[in-house]
């Protein structure tokens, strides 16, 4: 039994189809690499604590391709995991953060759909990241 409504699910996937487009921005990469331990704070919460390793792979995949270190991950993945990682930052979304219970569970959500569409860019990257990152 799912704790979104058809309604609220049928939001979820209307705003990941939307990232999955991956057009994304310098401000958005900016915003990730400036607010990264605010994203990373919220994954102490319980609905968002089982992807931590993932969100943090997705920042420092963010952060390797603005510097241009690591190019070698389509445009579109790097736009999901932006998009993915700014919605989890913004208090304001679908379902607002501050509400008791229930308010990260549309970004644990976008998470776990993101998570699924990148996860073999995600390993390359781990790979990559192991050899060439301390």
């Amino acid at each position: 039994m799912s704790l979104f409504s058809k309604k609220d699910q049928k939001k979820v996937n209307e705003k990941f189809d939307f990232f999955k487009q991956g057009d994304f921005n310098e401000d958005d990469t900016k915003t990730v690499l400036d607010h990264e331990d605010d994203i990373l704070k919220k994954c102490t919460n319980v609905s968002l604590a089982k992807f931590l390793d993932d969100i943090k792979t997705m920042c420092a995949m963010v952060k390797v391709w603005v510097k241009k270190d690591y190019r070698a991950i389509p445009v579109k993945t790097i736009g999901m995991a932006t998009l993915t990682l700014v919605y989890v930052f913004c208090p304001q979304d679908l379902i607002p953060d501050y509400i008791p219970g229930v308010g990260l569970l549309d970004d644990a959500s976008i998470v776990a759909l993101c998570i699924a569409a990148i996860k073999s860019d995600l390993e390359a990257f781990k790979v990559w990241a192991k050899a060439h990152l301390k």
